[in-house]
């Protein structure tokens, strides 16, 4: 029995309003009762993978998008409601000159009008096609974003490849989310508009530039995301309640106060190919000390390499007493083994390691003490063996494994210390061999060497998988 016929209207648009637009544009199809309801609609999301499939030929990637603007059109012309809960709009790559851009900007203009009022507006003209690594490199954006007359009511705002300008609004009362990619947003700009939301729990910056000197002061502020951003100076981090901070690009001054109630980081200066300044391992060593109630943290490759030439070079003072997950980007090349044994020794409860295998940059320096000296190298009577590897140390998940000289040295000392061990899983790297040979037998064949060489746990199982190409 269809319970839905004996449903007032009132109640069916009620009902309505709550779909994902997608879902609701589809009741159209049930009859001719339901043609109009989805008109109701609050949850509005205009993307335009609905229309275009991007692996088309170009002819008809033309047609869809026409399609596609000619649906909103008709959207934009028919919609009566008070207001929206959600407005999200998707449109990629618009080109100076583009037939499109008066369309969309008269889209983006009917968003923030007033007349909407909607509580998230995300608003995203980025390409996938934008090469997010190369930071010489800013996209042109068309669509300018106009003043915000609901900011009052606004709570999410998500703005990727258009312009704003984020001085003219006075307040964001009840904003708490915000993420910019692929702006221009100068630091002094940044900071005012920080200022402006004083409910803000959520800030993410991708691939923003010309942001300069960077400080966050917001005294809700609960996770901050920096990811690649172009022209950096300095960033200043004052946030008493931040629980997550994650940090991509390259290598700049950054202070951050005290922060008790950190619980995951991310330190990934992947892009940076030589040592920033003399003073880097001295300054990530002092942000270590400001985030220690850390909980889960990741470590890059440049990160191991330059720590240990800081004054403390062998361990964190205090200790990183609340540190149960670490996550290495790492080579385990010999430039990185300090770095890796100074954070097994600075992590004496760390109970899942982690150790994500990939090509990274070395750098070319000496470590402060010989590698013949490392408690990975030595020889067994002499061996270090820090806490975790007694006492609490359980996981070991590795990724990209191949069995490279560097690889068997740093997982020998781990399986044959690790006396609690109780889980190893291997992911084989996906690299082929010459002539494209798949090599899992030989990468199988390397761990099968490893484990045969003896383990300290009786308890320890192994895992292993090839992810598909």
């Amino acid at each position: 029995m269809d319970y839905f016929s004996y449903l007032p209207e009132a109640v069916i648009l009620i009902i309505i309003s709550f779909l994902p637009f997608r879902d609701a544009v589809r009741t159209s199809m049930l009859s001719r009762r339901w043609r109009h309801y989805w008109h109701a609609a609050r949850n509005i999301d205009l993307d335009e993978k609905f229309f275009v499939r991007h692996g088309d030929s170009d002819e008809n990637i033309a047609l869809q998008r026409m399609e596609y603007m000619h649906f909103i059109n008709h959207w934009m012309g028919i919609f009566r409601e008070p207001e929206v809960r959600t407005f999200r709009v998707v449109f990629s790559s618009i080109a100076p000159g583009s037939a499109y851009v008066s369309d969309m900007q008269r889209c983006v203009v009917f968003a923030a009008g007033k007349c909407l009022k909607p509580i998230a507006l995300d608003l995203d003209f980025s390409s996938p096609y934008w090469d997010v690594q190369n930071l010489n490199q800013n996209p042109q954006t068309i669509i300018q974003l106009p003043f915000i007359e609901a900011h009052a009511t606004l709570e999410s705002l998500q703005l990727s490849a258009c312009r704003f300008d984020f001085l003219q609004c006075n307040n964001f009362d009840a904003l708490n989310n915000v993420h910019l990619g692929w702006i221009e947003v100068p630091g002094y700009t940044l900071n005012k508009f920080i200022t402006m939301c004083p409910s803000l729990e959520t800030l993410s910056l991708k691939r923003c530039w010309n942001v300069r000197d960077m400080i966050i002061s917001a005294q809700r502020l609960k996770v901050l995301v920096i990811d690649k951003c172009m022209e950096p100076e300095s960033i200043t981090v004052e946030a008493p309640l931040l629980t997550t901070f994650k940090y991509y690009g390259l290598s700049i001054y950054m202070r951050m106060d005290y922060h008790k109630n950190m619980e995951e980081a991310v330190f990934d200066y992947g892009l940076q190919s030589e040592v920033a300044d003399e003073g880097d391992g001295e300054m990530l060593y002092n942000l270590l000390l400001e985030i220690f109630s850390v909980r889960v943290l990741t470590i890059c490759s440049y990160m191991l390499q330059v720590l240990p030439m800081c004054e403390e070079p062998l361990s964190l003072k205090p200790k990183l007493e609340n540190m149960r997950h670490l996550i290495l980007k790492t080579q385990l090349h010999i430039n990185e083994y300090y770095g890796i044994s100074f954070f097994l020794n600075s992590c004496p409860r760390l109970e899942i390691l982690e150790i994500d295998l990939a090509p990274k940059r070395i750098l070319d320096y000496g470590p402060p003490y010989g590698y013949e000296e490392h408690p990975f190298l030595i020889h067994e009577q002499h061996q270090i063996i820090y806490r975790c590897m007694k006492r609490t140390l359980k996981t070991v998940k590795v990724k990209g494994f191949k069995g490279t000289t560097d690889e068997m040295v740093v997982l020998r000392y781990l399986l044959k210390f690790g006396f609690v061990l109780e889980s190893l899983f291997v992911d084989f790297s996906k690299e082929k061999g010459a002539n494209d040979v798949d090599m899992e037998a030989t990468y199988r064949g390397n761990l099968q060497r490893l484990i045969q060489l003896g383990t300290a746990s009786p308890c320890l199982q192994v895992y292993t998988h090839h992810p598909e190409n």
